[in-house]
């Protein structure tokens, strides 16, 4: 692993970190609450003993890890047409072929989706997975957008962050509420109060 001497900037990463990543991964901590609050009126949580165990916290600390994982392992080197490698190191590459955008992208999706299978909450645990694996893959993603310093990069964290969080936000809640329909009893078709 490489690095460009004076590149990275430890104070952009630490502010770039703390507006762009962690107040809206708090904001999105308040929304799940509520959403917690809604959700433990109607439904049980899956029993610990099962494979499903994770509180909320856990839940997106796993995802943050992994999300953080996935933004490392695909987008920290890149390879041309021509079978050449470039990375790891910093600063990372700003040019990726299609299929490892393409992979990074699934990786993303995948670690979002079992890290809120194994949450022991189907609605709140999803939005907590969102939540992690956004906040995980921007945070990774400012390590090298601290070494700019027109602040565009500063612009693509953000986006990554909001992207990532309502994207997977919004796949997490459909999710959530179809696994809440399947567990009601019988009479899915009746509205409910």
């Amino acid at each position: 692993m490489t690095v460009v001497a004076g590149y990275f900037s430890g104070t952009r990463f630490l502010s770039m970190v703390l507006f762009l990543v962690v107040v809206p991964t708090v904001l999105a901590a308040g929304v799940i609450w509520l959403v917690r609050r809604w959700e433990r009126r109607r439904i049980e949580p899956c029993s610990a003993g099962r494979a499903r165990s994770l509180g909320l916290w856990l839940t997106g600390m796993v995802a943050g890890i992994l999300g953080a994982a996935s933004c490392i392992v695909w987008l920290s080197w890149s390879a041309d047409c021509h079978g050449e490698v470039f990375g790891p190191g910093l600063p990372a590459p700003n040019e990726f072929p299609t299929w490892q955008v393409l992979a990074c992208g699934i990786t993303v999706v995948g670690a979002c989706f079992l890290v809120a299978y194994l949450s022991r909450w189907p609605l709140s645990g999803g939005l907590a997975a969102a939540a992690g694996t956004a906040a995980g893959f921007a945070t990774i993603f400012s390590i090298d957008a601290s070494g700019d310093v027109t602040g565009q990069a500063g612009v693509g964290v953000a986006l990554s962050e909001l992207g990532w969080g309502l994207g997977l936000g919004l796949v997490m809640l459909a999710r959530g509420l179809w696994l809440m329909r399947l567990s009601q009893p019988g009479d899915a078709k009746q509205p409910r109060p």
